[in-house]
């Protein structure tokens, strides 16, 4: 049987047909779907659009509206559109009514979700891949499920950021988001916060992975947990780096056999990395419902406190046959969307353009709060430079709660590792 409530559907029908205001209360989940009977869901579909309409809305104004439109007969008469008005007495208990209706829709959601993936389990040919099925049919029950956004008046708002503002005075020195390892980059910024979406740029071969590993391996040590999500290399070529990092053992020795001295110094480095609170995964595709879905992992298993994707271009599309420009976009959005749902940091790195910009879409640079990238001094035309005098520098192109600036770097190819210049 599908689960609903015949006497909770017209509980509160009959709330908003006596009290009108409280479909203002509950605007952001109304929809046709809530109700199972079909009078009902013809009858509540009439009263949204007096209401959207900004009519006024009653046993009058209802029932012209559905003589109108010839939705009376479908509603059960007049006799049965008076029935449902007077069915309560009284619209106060209009929250208890509406909290039912949405659990019986979630269930109604869940079963039909089931049902796909089931279907899919058995007709694996016809249905297509059978991972897509099950996230799209969980995602879409967990989003329905989700309370949603509180409004609040801007004196609310006020009183809590003041709150955060004293926080900050008492904690004076203290770093309120989440450390990069860079001290220089700390002060200025603040650090990394919850919701923010950070975009690292540079050219292809540019650094980007090696520096994203040392803010990783940084904030880390600093007991912050962290998801890496690894399009482009495996987790053993991350592990490499890191340890190298660590140890300032040479990357190339890893690749090749390493003598006993060596050997245990590198053993060393992989009992450091591996007491990190890193968590890997490492994907040759992906797509932007399945990032989502692994990000809400790792914050329910591991509390992870920031995300990092390697890199943004790589992320599969959800549909092929869009243009280049808006599946790059939709990648970008649902990286944003991820952290201000799930309330962490999301880093992701990005190959720029030759003119220094976000390669395949411009959404890449409006959606995300700070635009990073990695700019290395020219060589001069008259001299080739060695590695410890060409001159890095992590720019701040673009930035919504600090000012532009630029930071030199130093940096050691040999063990992929990027410090401040002091």
């Amino acid at each position: 049987m599908t689960p609903h409530s015949i006497d909770a559907e017209k509980a509160f029908l009959s709330s908003a047909l006596q009290n009108p205001s409280i479909l203002d209360i509950h605007a952001d989940h109304l929809k046709a779907g809530l109700f199972h009977h079909p009078a009902h869901k013809t009858l509540f579909k009439g009263l949204l659009e007096l209401w959207k309409a900004g009519s006024g809305v009653d046993l009058v104004t209802i029932s012209e509206w559905l003589e109108k439109h010839h939705e009376m007969e479908n509603c059960g008469g007049p006799a049965e559109v008076a029935a449902i008005y007077s069915f309560v007495p009284t619209s106060q208990l209009h929250e208890e009514y509406f909290n039912t209706l949405r659990y019986y829709y979630t269930a109604r959601l869940a079963i039909a979700g089931a049902e796909r993936i089931i279907d899919s389990a058995r007709n694996p040919v016809v249905n297509g891949e059978l991972s897509e099925t099950v996230q799209k049919a969980l995602v879409s029950i967990a989003a329905e499920a989700e309370s949603g956004t509180r409004i609040e008046s801007i004196g609310e708002a006020a009183m809590r950021r003041i709150n955060e503002y004293e926080e900050m005075v008492k904690n004076k020195g203290k770093l309120m988001g989440l450390t990069y390892g860079f001290p220089k980059l700390d002060e200025h910024t603040g650090g990394m916060r919850p919701g923010q979406l950070i975009v690292l740029g540079a050219p292809s071969k540019g650094g980007k992975t090696a520096l994203a590993l040392n803010f990783t391996q940084r904030t880390a040590d600093a007991g912050n947990h962290v998801g890496f999500l690894s399009l482009e290399m495996s987790s053993g070529e991350l592990i490499d780096r890191m340890v190298s990092s660590t140890t300032g053992t040479d990357i190339g020795i890893l690749t090749r056999n390493p003598s006993k001295q060596e050997m245990d110094k590198i053993a060393f480095g992989v009992g450091q990395v591996s007491k990190l609170p890193i968590w890997l995964r490492d994907e040759s595709s992906i797509t932007p419902m399945q990032m989502m879905a692994a990000a809400r992992r790792l914050v329910a298993s591991h509390g992870i406190k920031l995300l990092v994707v390697d890199y943004l271009q790589l992320v599969m599309p959800s549909n092929s046959k869009e243009n280049r420009e808006r599946q790059v976009a939709e990648s970008s959005r649902c990286l944003k969307l991820v952290a201000k749902e799930l309330g962490i940091t999301v880093l992701a790195l990005c190959q720029l353009n030759r003119n220094g910009t976000a390669r395949e879409s411009d959404a890449i640079m409006h959606d995300c709060d700070i635009f990073y990238v990695i700019r290395y001094q020219e060589q001069d035309e008259k001299k080739t430079l060695n590695q410890e005098e060409i001159g890095y520098f992590l720019d701040i192109r673009l930035a919504r709660n600090c000012s532009r600036a630029s930071f030199p770097l130093t940096f050691k190819p040999e063990y992929l590792r990027f410090d401040e210049k002091s």
